[in-house]
Protein backbone atom coordinates (compact mmCIF):
# COMPACT_ATOMS: atom_id res chain seq x y z
CA UNK A 1 0.00 0.00 0.00
CA UNK A 2 3.00 2.41 0.68
CA UNK A 3 4.81 1.74 -2.44
CA UNK A 4 1.58 2.54 -4.43
CA UNK A 5 0.69 5.84 -2.87
CA UNK A 6 4.36 6.75 -3.12
CA UNK A 7 4.48 5.82 -6.86
CA UNK A 8 1.12 7.56 -7.92
CA UNK A 9 -0.18 11.25 -8.28
CA UNK A 10 -3.73 11.10 -6.84
CA UNK A 11 -3.87 13.91 -4.30
CA UNK A 12 -6.05 12.03 -2.20
CA UNK A 13 -6.51 8.77 -1.11
CA UNK A 14 -9.31 6.81 0.60
CA UNK A 15 -7.55 4.25 3.23
CA UNK A 16 -9.71 1.58 4.26
CA UNK A 17 -7.20 -0.69 6.36
CA UNK A 18 -6.42 -1.78 9.66
CA UNK A 19 -5.54 1.68 11.72
CA UNK A 20 -2.04 1.31 12.23
CA UNK A 21 -1.32 0.44 8.27
CA UNK A 22 -2.95 3.24 7.51
CA UNK A 23 -0.85 5.80 10.18
CA UNK A 24 2.09 3.68 8.56
CA UNK A 25 0.71 4.57 4.91
CA UNK A 26 -0.44 8.15 5.75
CA UNK A 27 3.40 8.73 7.42
CA UNK A 28 5.59 8.01 4.45
CA UNK A 29 3.26 9.96 2.32
CA UNK A 30 3.15 13.44 4.29
CA UNK A 31 2.32 15.61 1.00
CA UNK A 32 -1.09 13.52 0.09
CA UNK A 33 -4.20 14.02 1.74
CA UNK A 34 -5.47 10.61 2.99
CA UNK A 35 -9.08 9.77 4.47
CA UNK A 36 -9.04 7.29 6.76
CA UNK A 37 -11.99 5.79 8.22
CA UNK A 38 -10.24 3.80 11.06
CA UNK A 39 -12.34 4.12 14.43
CA UNK A 40 -10.94 1.16 16.51
CA UNK A 41 -7.51 -0.14 16.48
CA UNK A 42 -7.21 -4.04 16.46
CA UNK A 43 -6.12 -5.49 19.93
CA UNK A 44 -5.08 -8.70 18.58
CA UNK A 45 -2.28 -6.44 16.14
CA UNK A 46 -0.68 -4.49 19.52
CA UNK A 47 -0.47 -8.13 20.91
CA UNK A 48 1.62 -9.84 18.45
CA UNK A 49 5.44 -9.05 19.12
CA UNK A 50 8.68 -10.47 17.07
CA UNK A 51 9.35 -13.08 19.96
CA UNK A 52 6.21 -15.00 19.69
CA UNK A 53 6.26 -14.93 16.21
CA UNK A 54 9.58 -16.15 16.26
CA UNK A 55 7.77 -18.93 18.98
CA UNK A 56 5.40 -19.80 16.79
CA UNK A 57 6.92 -20.55 13.88
CA UNK A 58 9.85 -22.29 15.45
CA UNK A 59 7.45 -24.87 17.56
CA UNK A 60 4.05 -24.62 15.76
CA UNK A 61 2.06 -25.40 18.60
CA UNK A 62 -1.52 -23.70 17.40
CA UNK A 63 -3.01 -24.91 14.59
CA UNK A 64 -5.13 -23.05 12.63
CA UNK A 65 -7.90 -24.50 10.39
CA UNK A 66 -9.67 -22.76 7.79
CA UNK A 67 -12.00 -24.00 5.54
CA UNK A 68 -10.77 -24.46 2.29
CA UNK A 69 -13.59 -22.42 0.38
CA UNK A 70 -12.11 -19.11 2.50
CA UNK A 71 -8.63 -20.49 1.96
CA UNK A 72 -9.12 -20.22 -1.70
CA UNK A 73 -10.54 -16.84 -1.58
CA UNK A 74 -7.97 -15.36 0.85
CA UNK A 75 -5.21 -17.04 -1.77
CA UNK A 76 -6.85 -14.93 -4.44
CA UNK A 77 -6.81 -11.80 -2.82
CA UNK A 78 -3.21 -12.42 -1.39
CA UNK A 79 -2.11 -12.80 -5.15
CA UNK A 80 -3.63 -10.30 -6.43
CA UNK A 81 -2.19 -7.93 -3.85
CA UNK A 82 1.55 -9.48 -5.21
CA UNK A 83 0.51 -8.98 -8.35
CA UNK A 84 -0.07 -5.01 -7.92
CA UNK A 85 3.77 -5.12 -6.27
Amino acid sequence: MIKYVEQTTAPRYLLLTECAMGDNVAAANPGKEMLRLCRVRCPHMNEITMEDTLDALTYTRQVIEVPEEIRVRAAHAVERMIAIG
